[in-house]
């Protein structure tokens, strides 16, 4: 059964949260794990993908991995910075 809450997507236009649309193309092994684990959270794959990106763009340790695995020019490396609870690059 997928849950869609209206209530949730108004609120965050109304507080200046559009949504921006992100296609991502996944492997197999990684959709059925999506696929499982959203099941498990009883939420959409969407709204678990979405979270699992949040979080990760948000923790200074997950930024500080895939920039040191991926980045390829130092100029454009960002440096996070945790502030009041939230992370600023």
């Amino acid at each position: 059964m997928i849950k869609f809450d209206m209530r949730k997507k108004q609120n965050d236009e109304l507080h200046g949260n559009k949504k921006i649309r992100v296609n991502a193309s996944l492997d197999q092994d990684t959709h059925d794990k999506l696929k499982k684990l959203s099941i498990s959270c009883d939420m959409t794959k969407t709204m678990l993908a979405a979270e699992i990106i949040r979080i990760v763009v948000n923790h200074t340790d997950f930024i500080e991995w895939f920039q040191d695995k991926y980045n390829k020019d130092e100029k454009y490396r960002v440096v996070p910075i945790r502030k009041n609870g939230k992370t600023f690059y």
